[in-house]
């Protein structure tokens, strides 16, 4: 089965495979190229001219200029240039038409984003996949591109494809997140996380099932609409599962009930503002800082920021840990502060 990625439609609605376009277009740029030197070749055989002459006999003939004969033609030659003027311009006016209608359809302007985003593709490392550009995810992707974190997007409606194209600002690839060849274009060995966003659940669970087969480790977010999808996703190989509705419904009674509290995550969370961050700093193994304390690090004081949790190897999460509180490989330190201020304890732990 090929997929839906692999194919380039033409300006008048027809799906072509790229490889036969691509043949297409060569053979229109090529057949210029070997009129000319049959050409050249005939009237150095027939005629016994020079390289020169016969290509600017060629030149001549072809353009139809009406110069005049290089040098007298035998009764051989012009059979030969009468042969050759047809058949000439019958195979330039086709590379010529061919040419310009790829040229106005968008085929080549189309084939030139696929190789972009081909190259692009290849370049992509340590980045996030999100299976879906509808408008879950196009919040994700937005706040993913806010932290500098390199995305790619699979969609398989050609519409927002093509209308994200058009922005040229996204790493999009067409096609059906379910198929392996499409989440190995994506990069899935060598991304950082995954969000499946796509609708309806069945086929965010079914993309879950497939993206986890093809990589063990990867974080993945798989979104839900209820309590029964979301054990289904778990089992298909979810990381965590998010569900609109229930997060929507928290925020709005948090809103109502913890006003303030809800407005400082808001602050610490969304990547639009930029006056407090919230983020998660890894303890790497072998760091120096293995084996110490909170207190030893001077957190609060040096670094300004405030380790407000931190989640064990074990998965077990300590929250408002004191200074005596030691730390080791894997964990990870859950700290809230000014950006440069998390950016640069984020380097000093990483360093260490």
């Amino acid at each position: 089965m090929v997929s839906p990625s692999n194919w380039r439609r033409s300006g008048r609605g027809r799906r072509v495979p790229p490889l036969e376009f691509r043949r297409s277009l060569l053979l229109a740029a090529l057949l210029p190229v070997g009129i000319l030197g049959i050409g050249t070749a005939g009237y150095v055989f027939i005629e016994g001219w020079s390289v020169l002459d016969a290509v600017w006999m060629v030149a001549i003939t072809l353009t139809t200029i009406g110069y005049g004969e290089v040098q007298p033609l035998s009764a051989q030659g012009r059979i030969f240039t009468m042969a050759y003027l047809v058949g000439g311009l019958s195979v330039g006016t086709y590379a010529v038409t061919r040419l310009t209608a790829a040229l106005l359809e968008g085929d080549i302007v189309q084939l030139y984003r696929d190789n972009r985003r081909r190259r692009l593709m290849k370049s992509l490392v340590d980045h996030y996949i999100v299976i879906g550009f509808g408008r879950l995810g196009a919040v994700v992707v937005r706040e993913l591109q806010e932290t500098g974190a390199p995305v790619c997007i699979v969609e398989s409606d050609p519409e927002v494809v093509e209308r994200l194209e058009r922005d040229g600002s996204m790493v999009i690839l067409q096609g059906d997140g379910a198929e392996d060849e499409v989440l190995r274009a994506a990069g899935i060995e060598k991304a950082r996380g995954l969000a499946v966003t796509a609708a309806p659940v069945a086929q965010a669970i079914f993309v879950t099932l497939s993206a986890r087969q093809l990589n063990p480790d990867i974080p993945i977010l798989t979104r839900v609409d209820s309590d029964e999808s979301s054990v289904k996703a778990r089992r298909a190989g979810a990381t965590a599962v998010v569900s609109p509705h229930i997060m929507g419904g928290w925020r709005m009674a948090h809103g109502l009930a913890r006003p303030h509290t809800t407005n400082f995550l808001d602050l610490a969370t969304l990547a639009e503002h930029d006056d407090i961050m919230l983020d998660e700093v890894e303890v790497d193994e072998g760091s120096q800082w293995v084996g110490r304390t909170l207190g030893d690090m001077q957190v609060a004081r040096e670094q300004g920021v405030i380790v407000v949790a931190i989640r064990r190897a074990s998965g077990e999460m300590e929250v408002t840990p004191s200074a005596a509180t030691p730390l080791s490989a894997d964990d990870i330190l859950i700290v809230v502060g000014k950006p440069e201020r998390v950016n640069a304890f984020n380097r000093v732990i990483r360093k260490g």
